[in-house]
């Protein structure tokens, strides 16, 4: 238990790095850079240590674009674009939607069956995040405001459906006999290339990076924390818990970068937050309560 509290200790912590980071850099040059890099490391892992294949058969060429797209360079992009706005707390809020979204896009692509459990779970859920979009906004974001929703909010929600709709595609090659690190591997090289690309025309290239060691130093924590304790982590804990027993955990992500902002970014918690986190955690549990009992949150 104290490891599955540790790993979305950790993933909370990704979003307080990213948003350091920022400071010194273009969005789409740093997401570029550290997709690259973590991509590269991820398939060298696969070839040499591993001995996996990188083969990609020609017909799987296409899906495998797409999940660089959804997967790496929309989700990322969108992400990175809000987080010049909104804190991380709030955007580690929205986040936590991902699991309602990932259930809605089921019901209409693979026609999954919704229980009136999972549609009151979904619905508390995503009502929860209503007190912290109506709490006070930074002035910058403000500026984008139009009726108490900013336009980095609703860029946010497209970042969340992105990353959603992108595990699909991501299953639809596990299917195909790919493993997951061929995959995230393969997408984060060629979604950090596309980044790359778009920084030609958003970063002045004379100079990426206003000042160098402490952008490295947080670029650094990123990719280490997120890139490859998170996603080794993460694989590791599924091999002694449940996926719905870690995804329900996931409302622990939140709690901690509410931690984190008020200890290291010098932000102001306000009871917006602390509602939002209790709706969002009620959700979760209605959500996924017939899975677990049935489960009985047992180890493997």
């Amino acid at each position: 238990m104290i490891l599955v509290v540790l790993l979305w200790a950790i993933l909370a912590s990704t979003f307080i790095f990213a948003k350091k980071a920022l400071a010194y850099s273009d969005p789409s040059f740093l997401i570029g850079i550290r997709m690259i890099v973590a991509g590269s490391i991820l398939l060298a892992y696969q070839k040499f240590f591993s001995k996996q294949s990188l083969a990609i058969k020609k017909e799987d060429l296409l899906t495998f674009f797409w999940v660089s797209m959804f997967h790496i360079y929309l989700a990322f992009t969108l992400e990175f674009w809000a987080l010049q706005y909104v804190s991380a707390l709030k955007t580690t809020i929205i986040y936590s939607a991902t699991p309602f979204i990932s259930a809605i896009l089921a019901y209409f692509i693979l026609k999954e069956r919704l229980t009136k459990a999972k549609v009151l779970g979904i619905a508390i859920g995503l009502g929860g995040l209503v007190p912290a979009l109506l709490a006070q906004a930074g002035l910058a974001e403000q500026a984008m405001e139009f009726h108490h929703i900013s336009l980095p909010e609703v860029v946010l929600f497209l970042a969340v459906l992105s990353a959603a709709y992108a595990w699909f595609l991501v299953m639809k090659l596990m299917k195909r006999g790919y493993g997951l690190g061929l995959i995230n591997g393969a997408a984060m090289l060629s979604g950090g290339i596309l980044s790359m690309i778009t920084s030609l025309f958003t970063t002045d290239l004379s100079n990426p990076v206003t000042e160098l060691l402490p952008f490295i130093g947080w670029l650094a924590l990123l990719i280490l924390s997120a890139n490859i304790i998170f996603y080794n982590f993460f694989g590791w804990l599924l091999k002694r818990y449940s996926i719905t027993f870690i995804s329900f955990s996931g409302f622990l992500s939140p709690s901690f970068a509410t931690l984190y902002e008020w200890l290291f970014m010098g932000g102001v918690i306000t009871w917006h937050y602390f509602a939002s986190l209790f709706f969002i955690a009620l959700g979760l549990f209605i959500f996924y309560r017939e899975e677990l009992k049935r489960e009985g949150i047992q180890q493997h």
